[in-house]
């Protein structure tokens, strides 16, 4: 990949992922506050650890394929890898917030 086809690549996904972040942070805050049973918490810990790892892949696997697959050229395509880096971010954020209080 061009250097600029990355660069342009990794902006966008970065700038994505940081509004899904806090999105999701700012939910699960906005949540906190409002429920009085925190009935996500009494998940078995399993649970966040599993939604963990599955948003990790989607980070993961979001990051290899734009390093790797050069011919990712298209806006589109990079659109939707940096929709997928995205949402593996936002589900690490909220588990994350729900495994401290646990």
């Amino acid at each position: 990949m061009e250097t600029r086809h990355l660069k342009a690549a990794v902006i966008l996904t970065g700038i994505i992922s940081l509004v899904a972040i806090v999105s999701a942070f700012y939910t699960q805050w906005r949540a906190e506050q409002t429920l009085t049973p925190k009935c996500s918490y009494l998940d078995p810990i399993l649970v966040d650890l599993l939604a963990f790892s599955a948003g990790l892949f989607l980070v993961l696997e979001g990051l290899y394929r734009i390093i790797e697959h050069q011919e990712i050229k298209t806006t589109k395509d990079r659109l939707f890898l940096a929709i997928r880096i995205a949402f593996g971010c936002a589900i690490i954020t909220l588990h994350v917030m729900q495994f401290i209080h646990k």
